[in-house]
């Protein structure tokens, strides 16, 4: 069964803007793996000299076996993260948007 959802994260504890960079590049690398590079957009920021890496899904995204493929993605995010700031803090937030009706 598929289902629609939205996807929010926020990648934090990173050192400067090279750092920053380099994890939004490992991101993009997963999010073009699971075929997601044109529904969400992301990027490094950063405000008042904090760096994060921050993104979000334009529309909801249609994922079938939701359930199977979240932890997956959680912990391909994190290994993705990790490889570029192994001290990084990741938060996702899931977004269920046909509840909202």
């Amino acid at each position: 069964m598929s289902v629609n959802i939205d996807l929010h994260f926020t990648v934090s504890d990173l050192t400067d803007a090279a750092q920053a960079e380099a994890v939004a590049a490992s991101i993009g690398d997963l999010l073009r793996d699971e075929g997601f590079e044109n529904q969400i957009t992301y990027g490094a920021v950063v405000e008042n000299g904090v760096h994060r890496v921050t993104g979000a899904s334009q529309f909801p995204i249609i994922v079938s076996g939701f359930g199977r493929w979240q932890p997956y993605f959680e912990s391909s995010f994190a290994a993705a993260v990790a490889e570029a700031a192994p001290a990084a803090t990741t938060d996702i937030d899931w977004g269920y948007p046909d509840d909202e009706y």
